[in-house]
């Protein structure tokens, strides 16, 4: 395993188990608003770094598992932890929270799979895939910003709702932008992500460090069909 993928193992694991902990979830519940911040920084910084360390080592079934199943899950888990009765119970009983967050981890690390895995869907499809998966999220956020009624036993307060509604659809935009720079600039990149073994392996190129990755390939050599001279043909046949 390359050192990125332990740095990030060891920080996305780190940060998932005080994402669980009873301190952390009791502090989350005071207010809808802290609890969908902090739901929304486990989807987009936690398991992130979670799923992208811990790629490495996952094993077959689980690199085949087909993109639209990751999508399936997020939608499953972000909408059903914000429907009132689910959300009023898990914020009642601290056991039955800290479930529903492992819940939510887990089909957040199922949708963020297919993107970090390298030998899965292509660049622009990755792109795709976080365009359609950022849709659904989109309209419980709007429900919760711009409803005047409260949807919540355990939280009174209209607007910390519309707050919670605004950090729901600002993190499903954000998710979309940000992975969709970090995937073009993984693109245009100098050089291609060095291998999973071993960082110090890499054979350092003979091009300058902000080189594109195309500039390499013009030293290849062309086709039979391309280096073959052309005969003119002459005029009037």
């Amino acid at each position: 395993m390359a050192g990125r993928h332990r740095a990030a193992l060891a920080a996305g694991s780190l940060l998932s188990i005080a994402a669980l902990l009873p301190p952390a979830i009791g502090f989350a519940d005071r207010r809808l608003s802290l609890h969908m911040l902090l739901e929304m920084l486990v989807l987009a910084v936690v398991i992130p770094l979670l799923a992208y360390g811990a790629h490495p080592l996952m094993p077959g079934p689980l690199k085949r598992l087909h993109p639209i199943a990751g999508i399936i899950a997020l939608n499953i888990v972000l909408c059903g932890s914000q429907l009132p009765a689910v959300l009023d119970l898990t914020t009642r009983h601290v056991m039955l929270g800290e479930a529903a967050q492992a819940a939510f981890m887990a089909g957040a690390f199922l949708f963020w799979w297919p993107i970090v895995r390298p030998d899965g869907l292509t660049p622009i499809a990755k792109i795709g895939y976080l365009m359609v998966a950022g849709v659904p999220p989109t309209i419980p956020g709007i429900t919760l910003a711009f409803s005047h009624h409260l949807f919540y036993q355990a939280f009174r307060s209209i607007e910390d709702q519309q707050i919670a509604g605004l950090l729901l659809f600002g993190t499903a935009k954000f998710a979309l932008v940000a992975g969709t720079f970090v995937i073009l600039w993984r693109m245009l990149a100098p050089q291609s992500e060095p291998p999973d073994r071993d960082d110090r392996d890499i054979a350092v190129p003979e091009l300058p460090p902000n080189a594109p990755a195309w500039l390499g390939r013009l030293d290849d050599e062309l086709p039979a069909e391309a280096a073959r001279p052309h005969v003119p043909v002459p005029a009037g046949r």
